[in-house]
C-alpha cells in the first residue's frame, strides 16, 4: 500500500487535482465575500460553481493525458551505471482520439448529473404536505435594508406608499404628514446612497399616495387630492394623467394609454388617457354591490385580476377574483386575499393575508392554479381597510416590502379617553376592540357606539353611572347611531347581507319593542350626521350617486316617521350646500342646539372649512371659520361655543347671534387652540369625539399605542417611527423553489 501510494504521489494527476481542489477553494471564499455585497445576481455563483465543477474533470484528464505519453527505457549514466530513463514519445492518432472521447463522455455525464442540482432549482417532487423549511435555507436570496427615514401613520394608506421601477433600479417611496405626503426616489444603482424629493401632494378621501411607476421607469404617477398626475424620476413640474377627481379608489393599473381604476359604485372603470374619456368596464354595471380594488389586467389583455371586498373591511371577506372583459363572467381564484398581482417573470399570483405575502403558480392559458398558496414573507405592513400592501417587485427580481402588521382600525384595538381642555387623561371607557361612531345622549349620561367584530356591527351604550355596557341590536349590520326624542330612541344606519341596500332604521334606546324602517333604498348611507327634535328631521348625505334619488354634492333631510308604516314614501329635502362634500366624509354637518343654523364642512375653497348657514332657509347667508384643514365640528349644547380639530389640535370658537330685521347673522370669534391628543378618526370610527357640555370634558377614541401619556404623533418634537424598506436581489429564484407547480 504505500508503495502504491509512494507512486501515485508523483503522479501528474495528484498534483494537478491537489493544486486545483485549493484554488477553487480560495476563488469559493472569495466569492462568498464579494459578491452578496455588490448585488451580484445568483446566476453568477452559479456559473463559477458549474465551471469549477466541470473544469475539475478536465483538469485531470489533461494531466493523466500528458503523462501517459512518457515511457521509460533502459540506459546508462555517465558513471556506466545502469538506470532507467523517461523519454517523452507523443500520443498516437488513434490515442488522441480515445482519450478525447472517453473526456467528452465523462464531461458530458458529469455535466448531466450535477447542472440540474445547481440550475434547476424548481422542486420536482414536492407533496403539499412535504416540509420545505430546510429548502428555503439552500436559497435563501441576498437581503439589505434601506432607512426611508420617518414618516406618520395615516389611517388612509401605509406609514409609506412604496414602488419599485420594471427595470429595478429605482424605489419611490412617501413620507406622509398631517394631510399631505411627499414623494422621494432613491436610485439603487448609484455608487452613492442619495434620495431625491419629487413632489409634494395632497391627500384625498380615500386616495391618497398609491405610486405607480410608468412602464418604462421614467414617471411616477400619484393621487393628488383625487386627481391622478405623473411626475418625471428626474423632477420637474406634475403632469395630469387623469383630470376628474376621484372619490374614492384604491389602486389603479396603467398600460398603454389605458387607465383601469375603481371608480364610481366601486366598479371598475377603463379611462383612455389620450382621448381623456371614461367609460365603465363591459358588463361591470351588472356585478353585485361590493368594492373592487387593486385592479391588473393580464397579459392576455381580457382578465383583470381584482379584489372584491364587503364595505366594511378588505381584512374581513375580501376575495381575489379573474373578471373577463369580453364575457362579462368571473370567478373567485382565491378567497380571503387581497391586492393581487401577477408575476408574468415566474408565472405566480402574488397577494397578502393577515400582514403576510403569499405566492401560488398560476397558468395563465387554462386560469387556474396550478400548485398550492404559500405563505412567502412574513410581517408586511397592510391596511386592512383599504386591503393595501406595503409590497413591489421588478421584472428583473426585486422585491421590495415594509415590515410591519396592519396599520389600520380595521385590525386595531381602540380605547375610548375622557380628557379635558388642557388635553389631560380623566378618565377611560372600559371599552376596547373595533369601535367607534360615538353619540353622546342628550343629558349625557350614555353614550352609543359601534362594535365590529369581523364583518359584522352592531349598536352598544355605555352607561357612565352604571359603568357597564349593553347591546341593543343582533343582526350584525347597524351602526352610526344617533340619540332621538329626548333619548328614548337610536336611529342608525343598517345594511343588506347582499350590500345592494343601504338603510335607516330606529330602535328604543333600552332595547325593548321592534325596530322600525325610516329608509330602506338602493343607497349608501354615508352617515347620519344630525337629527332635530324640533322639526323631527334626520340630516344625512350618501357616499354614492344615484341620479334618480340622491347626489353626493348635497345633504339630504328625512321626516322622521315612527309609525311603521312602511306603505308611506319617505319625504326627502335636498339641501345643496357644497359641490365636493364627497370629498370630505368627515364633514360632520348637523344642526345648532335650537335648529336654526347648520355647520358643515366643505373643501370648495381649496382647503377644509367649517361654514355656518341658517336653517331652514340656507340660502340667506354663509359664514366661514378661517380654519384650515378643519374637520368634525361640534356644537356646545349650553353655550355659544363650537370646538373642532385640525389634525391632533383641538380648537374652540365663541360665537355670538346678531339680530336683524330680514335675518339674524353669526359671528364667529378667532379660533383657540386648547390641546393636543391623539385621535384615531376614519369612515370605520367617525365620529370619534364628542364633547359631555356637562363636565366640560371631550371623549376621543384612539389607538392603545398612541395614549395621551406618549408623545403626540403630530407634534413636531414627537414620535417618529424610522421606517425600513428590505430589499430582496434575486427574488424570483427563491420564489419559484418555495412554490412548486405541480402542473410542470
Amino acid at each position: 500500500m504505500n508503495s502504491f501510494w509512494d507512486r501515485i504521489k508523483h503522479k501528474n494527476v495528484v498534483k494537478v487535482a491537489t493544486a486545483y481542489g485549493i484554488v477553487c477553494w480560495i476563488l469559493l471564499q472569495i466569492q462568498d465575500a464579494v459578491l452578496p455585497t455588490i448585488g451580484a445576481p445568483l446566476w453568477v455563483a452559479q456559473i463559477i460553481l458549474f465551471i469549477i465543477l466541470i473544469g475539475f474533470p478536465i483538469a485531470c484528464l489533461i494531466a493523466w493525458a500528458s503523462e501517459s505519453s512518457d515511457t521509460e527505457s533502459i540506459g546508462y549514466d555517465n558513471t556506466d551505471t545502469q538506470v532507467k530513463l523517461k523519454k517523452d514519445i507523443p500520443l498516437s492518432k488513434s490515442s488522441l482520439i480515445f482519450i478525447s472521447l472517453v473526456s467528452l463522455s465523462v464531461i458530458g455525464l458529469f455535466a448531466f448529473y450535477v447542472s440540474p442540482y445547481i440550475f434547476d432549482y424548481t422542486p420536482k417532487k414536492f407533496t403539499k404536505n412535504q416540509n420545505i423549511s430546510t429548502t428555503i435555507n439552500r436559497i435563501r436570496s441576498p437581503r439589505y435594508d434601506l432607512n426611508i427615514d420617518s414618516s406618520l401613520p395615516n389611517e388612509w394608506g401605509l406609514n409609506s406608499e412604496i414602488a419599485i421601477s420594471p427595470n429595478g433600479q429605482y424605489v419611490a417611496f412617501t413620507k406622509n404628514s398631517d394631510g399631505s405626503s411627499e414623494i422621494y426616489l432613491r436610485d439603487l444603482y448609484a455608487s452613492v446612497s442619495s434620495t431625491t424629493k419629487l413632489v409634494t401632494y395632497t391627500w384625498g378621501t380615500d386616495v391618497h399616495g398609491i405610486i405607480f411607476f410608468s412602464k418604462d421607469s421614467q414617471w411616477v404617477t400619484y393621487f393628488d387630492s383625487g386627481i391622478l398626475k405623473k411626475v418625471k424620476i428626474t423632477g420637474g413640474p406634475p403632469q395630469i394623467v387623469m383630470d376628474n377627481a376621484l372619490g374614492r379608489t384604491s389602486g389603479y393599473d396603467l398600460y398603454d394609454d389605458t387607465l383601469i381604476y375603481t371608480g364610481t359604485n366601486d366598479h371598475l372603470y377603463e379611462y383612455d388617457v389620450v382621448k381623456k374619456t371614461s367609460k365603465i368596464v363591459s358588463g361591470f354595471d351588472n356585478m353585485e354591490r361590493r368594492i373592487y380594488r387593486w385592479p391588473q389586467l393580464l397579459p392576455d389583455k381580457k382578465n383583470i385580476l381584482v379584489s372584491s371586498a364587503s364595505l366594511v373591511s378588505a381584512s374581513d371577506d375580501s376575495n381575489l377574483i379573474l373578471y373577463n372583459r369580453d364575457t362579462g363572467e368571473y370567478e373567485i381564484v382565491i378567497p380571503n386575499a387581497y391586492n393581487a398581482r401577477y408575476v408574468p417573470q415566474t408565472g405566480h399570483i402574488l397577494f397578502t393575508r393577515t400582514s403576510s405575502l403569499y405566492a401560488a403558480p398560476f397558468d395563465l392559458e387554462n386560469l387556474t392554479l396550478t400548485g398550492i398558496e404559500i405563505e412567502v414573507i412574513k410581517n408586511i405592513e397592510t391596511n386592512g381597510i383599504l386591503g393595501s400592501s406595503a409590497y413591489s417587485v421588478s421584472n428583473d427580481g426585486r422585491l421590495i416590502y415594509l415590515i410591519g402588521s396592519d396599520v389600520a382600525v380595521s385590525e386595531a384595538s381602540l380605547n375610548i379617553n375622557i380628557i379635558n381642555r388642557n388635553g389631560e387623561l380623566i378618565d377611560e371607557i372600559p371599552v376596547s376592540g373595533r369601535v367607534g361612531q360615538l353619540s353622546l345622549s342628550s343629558d349625557n349620561k350614555k353614550l352609543a357606539y359601534t362594535a365590529y367584530e369581523g364583518s359584522q356591527n352592531d349598536i352598544w351604550v355605555w352607561d357612565f353611572e352604571k359603568r357597564i355596557s349593553g347591546r341593543r341590536t343582533f343582526d350584525g349590520i347597524s351602526g352610526k347611531p344617533i340619540w332621538y326624542k329626548n333619548d328614548d330612541y337610536l336611529i342608525h344606519t343598517n345594511r343588506s347581507e347582499s350590500m345592494n341596500i343601504s338603510g335607516i332604521s330606529a330602535i328604543r334606546s333600552n332595547g325593548t319593542g321592534e325596530p322600525v324602517t325610516l329608509l330602506n333604498m338602493r343607497v349608501l348611507v354615508n352617515g347620519i350626521q344630525s337629527v332635530s327634535d324640533d322639526y323631527n328631521k334626520l340630516f344625512f348625505y350618501t357616499g354614492l350617486n344615484n341620479k334618480e334619488l340622491f347626489k353626493q354634492s348635497s345633504i339630504y333631510s328625512l321626516d322622521i316617521n315612527l309609525d311603521n308604516d312602511n306603505s308611506k314614501s319617505p319625504i326627502l329635502t335636498e339641501y345643496d350646500v357644497t359641490p365636493n362634500i364627497d370629498d370630505v366624509w368627515w364633514s360632520r354637518f348637523s344642526l345648532s342646539p335650537d335648529s336654526k343654523w347648520l355647520m358643515y364642512v366643505s373643501n370648495e375653497s381649496g382647503s377644509n372649512q367649517i361654514y355656518i348657514r341658517p336653517y331652514p332657509d340656507i340660502n340667506q347667508g354663509k359664514w366661514q371659520i378661517s380654519a384650515p384643514n378643519a374637520s368634525s365640528p361640534i356644537w356646545s349644547e349650553n353655550s355659544d361655543e363650537i370646538f373642532f380639530r385640525s389634525g391632533s389640535k383641538f380648537f374652540s370658537a365663541d360665537y355670538n347671534i346678531v339680530p336683524g330685521q330680514d335675518s339674524s347673522y353669526i359671528n364667529i370669534n378667532v379660533p383657540e387652540l386648547m390641546f393636543e391628543a391623539s385621535i384615531t378618526e376614519n369612515h370605520l370610527t367617525f365620529p370619534a369625539w364628542e364633547y359631555n357640555s356637562s363636565l366640560d370634558t371631550f371623549i376621543i377614541i384612539t389607538d392603545q399605542n398612541n395614549q395621551k401619556n406618549t408623545p403626540d404623533i403630530y407634534s413636531d418634537d414627537g414620535y417618529k417611527s424610522e421606517i425600513s424598506l428590505t430589499v430582496i436581489e434575486n427574488w424570483f429564484e427563491e420564489l419559484i423553489l418555495l412554490t412548486p407547480d405541480y402542473a410542470r
